[in-house]
């Protein structure tokens, strides 16, 4: 456990310390692959057979491997437009207080969205034991759903923090929060979830139905990683 923690920690130091150098393209890139790498890995689990012993990964339930295939070739095309695609220079904000209110507001509804969420996603056992499944699958389909709606909102408020500019330095805010966003493993979190929902060892109780819209929250996260690093005056 304490190698796991060690080897997040410097995962997070170097993702952080990537876009405070400068190195915003090339970060965005590898961030954006692994979510993709990820989104096939649990596709290809479910076009496997179903194996509740397996020792690497079991899966419980057979759904279509479809929805994470999609988010997969989704988030490719957004790492090939990072390369490919030349924008438009966007309008200046000087930094202001304003900025660190969107920077706070965008923190708050993201660690807000995941941890109300989990009281819908993780029941107690006593309503685990007692409540019928119909009625479970509906509470994890409404903690996703307002998963997905606060990340979402969180993304366009970090993009807006992203937008303050100084004179001397044109992308001061943009590497502070993409440094800030990736060194709290923000654009992890949907990955996340999505494991959480399909392996349960313990209780063998899977939504993995449901987990591929949880994992649908890695796209916004997508877009505002690839919207900010576009806005870089490296790019």
């Amino acid at each position: 456990m304490v190698v796991r923690i060690l080897i997040a920690g410097f995962a997070s130091f170097v993702a952080g310390f990537s876009y405070l150098t400068g190195l915003a393209k090339m970060m965005t890139g590898l961030l954006l692959g692994f979510s993709a790498f990820c989104s096939f890995f649990f596709g290809v689990l479910f076009v496997l057979p179903i194996d509740a012993d397996r020792a690497f990964f079991p899966v419980y339930i057979k759904v279509p491997a479809w929805p994470y295939f999609l988010i997969g070739v989704i988030l490719v095309a957004m790492t090939m437009a990072l390369f490919l695609v030349k924008t438009k220079p966007v309008q200046e904000e000087q930094v202001a207080a304003v900025h660190f209110k969107y920077l706070l507001g965008g923190t708050g509804g993201y660690l807000a969205s995941l941890f109300l969420s989990s009281v819908f996603w993780f029941p107690s056992d006593a309503r685990r034991l007692s409540a019928d499944p119909t009625s479970l699958t509906r509470d994890v389909l409404i903690g996703t759903c307002l998963f997905l709606v606060g990340v979402s909102v969180s993304c366009y408020l970090f993009y807006r923090a992203s937008r303050g500019t100084s004179e001397r330095h044109p992308d001061l805010m943009r590497r502070f929060v993409l440094g800030f966003f990736t060194f709290f493993q923000f654009d992890k979190m949907p990955i996340l979830v999505a494991y959480l929902l399909i392996y349960s060892p313990e209780t063998e109780i899977s939504f993995s139905n449901i987990a591929a819209l949880a994992l649908a929250s890695s796209i916004p996260v997508a877009i505002f990683l690839l919207k900010t690093t576009l806005d870089t005056k490296e790019s």
